[in-house]
């Protein structure tokens, strides 16, 4: 049985019903003249109507694309799809049937019309088998156009693309930025100009891709995404510091009686931090491998990842070659838990090693830590409660301070997009080394 489209507006609009399930292969250039016809023409007495023109073009096309089989199917669309088709248009358009057929030759206009917009497609209402033995038909007699028009009207078939959400980075964005559009990386040193901006700001696109999907399996696992957060701002702190090279260890240091103390692990997640960093998975995690070594040892990672362990070795091997292999999170990360640094720090005094008393930087007195003169004359400031020291290196040419807008609290940091601290026609002012104490301080004011 045959159908006819009465809704196409030009003079050729005879559609095919008929099914063909033979996908033709074959490759042509698109240059080559089309096949003289053999249905009919103006004289003819009218035996053939257009519409069984189009059934038998469509049988011999089937015919044909049997001989073809086993050769590529993508070359077949070349001339149609490639930058040839387009190189060549003008001789595209200007191509006809070797017939005086009338309806082919409106065909074949109304087809050229509808590659270049001003037409109704030709073919529309065709199957897609039907649709595809024309688009293939290389050296048949259809022009080039008409195995354009029906590879276009095929791909209008083809259902859309879901799109992608990007729920879980508008979730990264709103947790680590509190704004709903991204900020720019941020760039390191720190600095006396940026050192109050919050620390997710210089995670660089790479971590922020991270933490998106960290965000979407964490919250399928249900844990409490406050973990994440605080695993992104210690990578943000290292990556504001020059990925860690500005951070001075936290073993360097002595007690008021100027005996050398140390600090470590506790043993469970001292275990960890060497299952970590001697297992397989680091080799193939999305995490920064640099930051592990550097948050796994116990002068960096026992003050800047307190109680993180566990959770860090979760994501690195999830986030890694074997992440398919990992069980489900367990409960113990349902709901944060505040950290106490004494319950997660081990310290050590040394008392074999002691500074004699003209080589003390600090003391305390009163409970309260304060720097000797010779701390003073070397320009070190001092926390009065952890006694952990930090000493600004000295600029060669003094920097005038940027706008008073990069002072803001670091709570409204994700708010600014403190563009004078990205610039990169300014010169960076002169990096300043920090001491474990100023952790302690970003530590007790986090607030998840």
């Amino acid at each position: 049985m045959v159908i006819i489209n009465p809704a196409a507006p030009s003079a050729y609009n005879p559609v095919a019903n008929s099914s063909v399930n033979t996908t033709p292969r074959s490759s042509v250039s698109p240059g080559d003249e089309v096949k003289p016809d053999t249905y009919g023409s103006a004289t003819d007495s009218g035996t053939f109507s257009s519409v069984s023109i189009l059934a038998q073009q469509l049988s011999e096309a089937a015919t044909r694309a049997e001989t073809r089989i086993g050769q590529n199917d993508t070359s077949l669309l070349d001339s149609i799809t490639g930058d040839q088709y387009l190189a060549n248009k003008a001789r595209h358009d200007a191509q006809v049937p070797s017939t005086d057929n009338p309806d082919l030759l409106a065909r074949a206009r109304q087809a050229t019309g509808f590659v270049n917009g001003s037409d109704t497609n030709p073919f529309k209402g065709l199957t897609r088998d039907q649709l595809q033995l024309i688009a293939h038909d290389d050296g048949g007699p259809f022009t080039l156009n008409e195995r354009r028009a029906a590879w276009e009207e095929l791909r209008s078939m083809e259902p859309p693309a879901p799109a992608k959400s990007n729920s879980h980075r508008d979730l990264m964005i709103s947790r680590l930025f509190g704004s709903n559009t991204e900020p720019p990386v941020a760039k390191p040193p720190f600095t006396r100009f940026n050192g109050t901006l919050n620390p997710n700001l210089f995670l660089n696109r790479e971590d922020r891709a991270l933490f998106a999907d960290m965000y979407a399996y964490a919250q399928a696992q249900g844990v409490d995404l406050v973990y994440v957060d605080a695993l992104a701002m210690t990578l943000g702190t290292y990556r504001h510091h020059s990925d860690g090279r500005q951070l001075l260890g936290g073993n360097t240091g002595y007690d008021a009686e100027r005996y050398r103390v140390t600090f470590d692990f506790k043993p469970e997640d001292a275990a960890i931090a060497s299952r970590v960093l001697n297992g397989s998975a680091i080799n193939s995690t999305r995490i920064d491998q640099g930051f592990l070594r550097y948050i796994l040892h116990p002068d960096h990672g026992a003050f800047m990842n307190i109680g993180g362990i566990p959770f860090l070795e979760k994501m690195v091997n999830k986030f890694s070659s074997e992440g398919d292999q990992q069980p489900p999170l367990g409960s113990e990360f349902a709901t944060y838990t505040r950290v106490r640094i004494e319950d997660h720090i081990v310290r050590t005094t040394d008392k074999s090693i002691r500074l004699p008393p003209s080589e003390a930087l600090s003391g305390i007195v009163n409970g309260v830590w304060g720097l000797t003169e010779k701390g003073k004359a070397a320009g070190y400031s001092i926390d009065p409660v952890t006694g952990l020291m930090s000493k600004p290196a000295k600029a060669p040419d003094d920097q005038a301070s940027p706008p008073s807008t990069l002072n803001a609290p670091v709570d409204t940091a994700p708010n600014r997009n403190a563009f004078d601290a990205l610039a990169d026609t300014r010169d960076q002012p002169t990096a300043r080394w920090i001491w474990p104490g100023h952790l302690f301080k970003l530590m007790r004011g986090f607030k998840p």
